[in-house]
């Protein structure tokens, strides 16, 4: 009898711990269901809803795309909102790459329109996304096969907003990339500085973000690969079939780029701008079938900004060496400039020397940059970089007078044995360094030493005679009795004084 009463409140305490559990859950009727095509206003949802779909809250018709919370690389208790190919795993869009969200995070479809990702433990509801759509008469957010998300208007069904319009790291097929808009890599992690793409001026170019001024290392337009087609200004470009094209205004074609041997039409491709600096190309496939092309851009492993770490030569299959004028001026291939125009407690500048990069040193952005100023001597280009303090190194061209500053300095690269007809100073701290304006101070600190270790022992010399001769004429005394010396065999107090100063005579 005690037992049955036992077993049926430990069913009741089941129960209600169950259906409290159930209660708990924000919308316990949806949870692990995807939605099929769009959402309406009123949708809320989170990982946790939807852990039995892997975070994915809305798949395309097809179901070859999802979208939803995606673990990040570097901790599966973290998610970013995203798109992503389901076969494959590979993500084609974020919202908030650089601030992921834990389990809990709501994704919200207001009905206003307005969508929003918000922290919600320990966030206080703070919003780490958001598209604001109010008055726009919103109906549906769609996932379409292609892979875009676009938030639709109820009126008349146009988009409001795409993802497309909007990428991060990556290009899917048929995704148009349109002048004024920049994929953008993650942060590279040797340097927490980050790569461009975009196209301007009418080139589809590449750019390191530094702190202060982008320096550009590739462009399409100086691409050997690529098919020209037509002359004209490039406002546009799409991944399609095997190649990449570039078209006018007028969606003219203008310029090819083939990144693959496969000539599937019906193949799905991405170009990723890696977080090294370098577009790589994927065939999506089936999903296991996925498979890397062998093309990159740019081709060269020498020609990205960070092959190897800041003042290192990177010369051919990505040999790395600390260039040579700064292995003479320092021992560990540093410049010691953290904060070149940081002033100290004293508020005096830091001091700083212009080193001798060596011979055969060349640097990726000289293609692309602008010189400072042209016509000019190699001292006022010296000049022009010492008097300003954001300048970290520079490039002379003997045979133009261009004058090339640069204020982020990442790998340099070899020239070759032909040169790169530059001569190259690198600024660095005098803290620690031993003197020079390039790098050649070495010599004058050994004839120095040299010289003082001379006179040392000539000194040493000197009193070890003296020692020995008063010891003879002391010895001599004892044994003729007493009889001393003429006044040539010893030096007087005077004398040994002479010689202190002076050295032997």
């Amino acid at each position: 009898m005690g037992s049955t009463i036992f077993e049926a409140k430990a069913m009741r305490i089941f129960f209600t711990v169950f259906l409290t559990c159930l209660a708990l859950l924000p919308d316990p009727l949806h949870a692990g269901v995807a939605n099929t095509g769009s959402i309406t206003p009123g949708f809320v949802g989170s990982q946790m809803n939807y852990i039995n779909n892997n975070g994915i809250f809305l798949e395309s018709n097809n179901s070859i795309f999802g979208f939803g919370f995606v673990t990040t690389q570097d901790s599966v208790t973290l998610f970013t909102l995203s798109i992503v190919h389901q076969a494959s795993s590979r993500v084609i869009w974020s919202a908030n790459r650089a601030s992921p969200v834990s389990n809990s995070d709501k994704f919200q479809f207001e009905a206003n329109g307005n969508v929003v990702l918000r922290r919600e433990q320990g966030g206080g509801g703070s919003e780490v996304w958001r598209l604001d759509n109010s008055g726009k008469n919103v109906s549906r957010i769609e996932l379409r096969d292609s892979g875009n998300l676009v938030v639709v208007s109820g009126d008349d069904g146009a988009s409001i907003w795409e993802s497309f319009d909007h990428p991060t790291d990556t290009l899917i097929t048929n995704q148009a990339f349109k002048q004024g808009v920049k994929l953008t890599s993650n942060p590279s992690p040797s340097s927490n500085v980050s790569y461009t793409l975009e196209i301007r001026s009418g080139d589809m170019v590449l750019s390191v973000n530094t702190s202060l001024t982008p320096q550009v290392y590739w462009s399409m337009g100086d691409e050997r690969g690529k098919i020209v087609n037509k002359d004209g200004v490039v406002t546009s470009s799409s991944l399609l079939g095997n190649s990449w094209r570039f078209f006018d205004e007028n969606r003219s074609l203008l310029w090819q780029f083939v990144y693959s041997d496969d000539k599937d039409g019906n193949a799905t491709w991405i170009a990723v701008l890696g977080n090294n600096g370098v577009i790589s190309f994927s065939n999506l496939g089936s999903g296991a079938s996925a498979a890397d092309a062998s093309t990159k851009i740019p081709n060269d492993q020498c020609a990205t900004p960070e092959p190897c770490g800041a003042y290192y030569v990177c010369s051919g299959s990505k040999v790395c060496g600390c260039v040579s004028g700064l292995s003479r001026a320092r021992s560990d291939c540093k410049s010691g400039m953290v904060s070149p125009c940081k002033k100290n407690e004293n508020n005096a500048t830091l001091g700083v020397q212009l080193v001798n990069a060596g011979d055969k040193v060349d640097y990726f952005a000289l293609g692309f940059a602008t010189p400072f100023s042209k016509r000019t001597s190699l001292d006022r280009c010296k000049e022009f970089c010492n008097k300003n303090c954001s300048c970290l190194g520079l490039f002379f061209q003997n045979s133009s007078g261009d004058c090339f500053l640069f204020d982020w300095i990442g790998s340099f690269k070899s020239s070759g044995n032909g040169g790169s007809g530059f001569v190259s100073y690198i600024k660095v701290a005098t803290d620690g360094l031993g003197g020079g304006d390039d790098g050649r101070h070495f010599p004058y600190i050994v004839i120095i030493v040299l010289g003082t270790v001379f006179i040392i022992g000539m000194l040493i010399f000197a009193a070890f005679r003296i020692h020995k001769r008063k010891k003879t004429h002391f010895d001599d005394e004892e044994s003729g009795g007493g009889k001393s010396s003429g006044p040539t065999d010893f030096y007087s107090e005077n004398d040994l004084s002479a010689v202190r100063l002076s050295g032997p005579r």
